[in-house]
């Protein structure tokens, strides 16, 4: 995936040392190769579920930062448990606790967004999604207590507008995978993007266009996992700033809600295009519909006519 900021890219990385994972190529990265870190000798998965079942309680500071090192390769892993249940869950929730220092943050920061703007190599397609996923529990430490310079902030955006725009692959929901859920993932990130108060009318406008890309997917695919509704809470606090104005909405919303490549809405009961984009376009607003109709917020409230009048237009 060629980015907008390559070279913002390359000097972040070398101003900062990201975790070991194995692949030598900063282009090229082998999930397998990942993978095989995830257990060690001293942490292997029956000790990874023992730590799950003590609510990732460790007391000693290295050797909880040595296990969350390790846990990051689990990202990669086709196993559901030691992904989801364990590394994404344990890493959460010693995020969220602050538990760690501004150079271990960078460190992930750096690891992520290199993942996310590598070329993967991943059989079961669940590296990406995950270290996107993660890259959003990163970037809301950085909303609580910044350690992202301007810089640093400028590339977060452009990785995660990039990956969004270029997303193909819609798997949701496996029985033997799990998750891999790239959009609503990837719009995990752009929800804590929206929150940040260090976020420019720029990278805002960034963000809509790439949400707005995704709205509609690619391939005459039909969202079935929630995808829309979490595509849409980043909007509404895009359009709770103050930078935005009612007009603008109105504007964004029309734009969203145009019928073409079709002539008419009507059109699209005949193609497996037209019923798509239909689907997918009623389900956002649908969902944005019921999460703002009645909220006592007065931005939202004033946006509500302008949302009725666009659930009637997409018939």
């Amino acid at each position: 995936m060629m980015l907008k900021t390559t070279l913002i890219g390359l000097l972040i990385n070398v101003a900062l040392v990201s975790f070991p994972l194995g692949a030598k190529s900063q282009n090229v990265i082998n999930a397998d190769t990942i993978v095989s870190n995830c257990e060690s000798p001293n942490w292997s998965k029956s000790k990874l579920l023992i730590l799950k079942e003590q609510k990732f309680l460790i007391e000693n500071k290295e050797e909880k930062n040595a296990v969350a090192r390790q846990l990051i390769h689990c990202l990669a892993s086709p196993d559901p448990v030691l992904r989801d249940e364990v590394a994404y869950t344990g890493l959460s929730q010693w995020l969220r606790a602050n538990d760690f220092n501004a150079d271990f943050y960078l460190a992930m920061f750096t690891t992520l967004t290199e993942v996310i703007s590598a070329d993967v190599t991943d059989d079961y397609g669940v590296y990406q999604p995950f270290a996107m996923l993660m890259l959003a529990e990163v970037a809301r430490v950085d909303r609580k207590s910044p350690f992202l310079n301007d810089v640093q902030r400028d590339y977060l955006v452009d990785v995660g507008t990039d990956f969004l725009t270029f997303i193909e692959d819609y798997r949701g929901y496996d029985s033997k995978i799990g998750w891999r859920h790239s959009v609503a993932h990837t719009a995990d990130l752009m929800l804590q993007l929206s929150l940040n108060p260090a976020i420019t009318k720029q990278h805002l406008d960034n963000m809509l266009s790439a949400i707005s890309s995704q709205v509609v997917a690619k391939n005459n695919h039909f969202y079935i996992y929630g995808e829309s509704k979490r595509l849409v809470m980043p909007v509404i606090y895009i359009f709770l700033n103050d930078q935005f104005t009612i007009e603008n909405w109105q504007t964004w919303l029309n734009e969203l809600t145009l019928p073409t490549p079709l002539k008419s809405w009507g059109e699209a009961y005949s193609s497996q295009q037209g019923l798509s984009k239909l689907h997918n376009t009623q389900h956002f607003l649908f969902a944005f519909y019921a999460l703002i109709k009645n909220s006592k917020n007065e931005r939202l409230s004033q946006m509500v006519p302008a949302l009725e009048d666009a659930i009637k237009k997409v018939q």
